[in-house]
């Protein structure tokens, strides 16, 4: 169950990124250090909305970029569970290494994960506010039909 919790959770984390990246696409920028471009994880990404970026309007697609660049604001370097990844590692890597630190770097990734889950959800909801019922409803049909397979869509 809480492999299941976790895996859930770093899904989420990874649609944050996808869907910043992606709709990051349209504006010059240039790649962070270790921003894959392109495929999956880099701008035209899958998911539901770049695919509904098409189909907005200049004005929600401004509004859009804006909550997208609130959110970048906000973040204050690198991801804060990074860090406590390395940490892990390097624990896991250790000539002794000890259970109990283990586990407080376990629950630690968690906390990361859940409030990296919590942006997600606030940013999301913002983006919703500003789409139509129509598109709405579009988005919630591209989920419903999952992830696209084969590239050149």
């Amino acid at each position: 169950m809480k492999s299941m919790l976790r895996t859930g959770i770093v899904a989420a984390i990874a649609a944050v990124l996808v869907a910043s990246v992606a709709i990051a696409g349209g504006q010059d920028q240039q790649p962070r250090r270790g921003q894959r471009m392109g495929g999956p994880g880099g701008p035209g990404g899958r998911g539901v909305l770049p695919g509904i970026m098409r189909d907005l309007t200049d004005e929600q697609r401004t509004q859009v970029r804006a909550i997208m660049e609130e959110q970048r604001q906000g973040e204050q370097g690198p991801p804060a569970d990074a860090k406590l990844r390395r940490e892990l590692e390097a624990e896991l890597l250790a000539e002794a290494p000890s259970d109990q630190k283990i586990e407080d770097l376990k629950q630690q990734l968690l906390v990361a994960h859940a409030e990296g889950l919590s942006r997600h959800i606030a940013v999301q909801k913002k983006i919703a506010q500003i789409l139509t019922a129509e598109q709405r409803t579009k988005a919630r049909e591209a989920l419903a039909e999952g992830p696209r397979s084969g590239r050149g869509r």
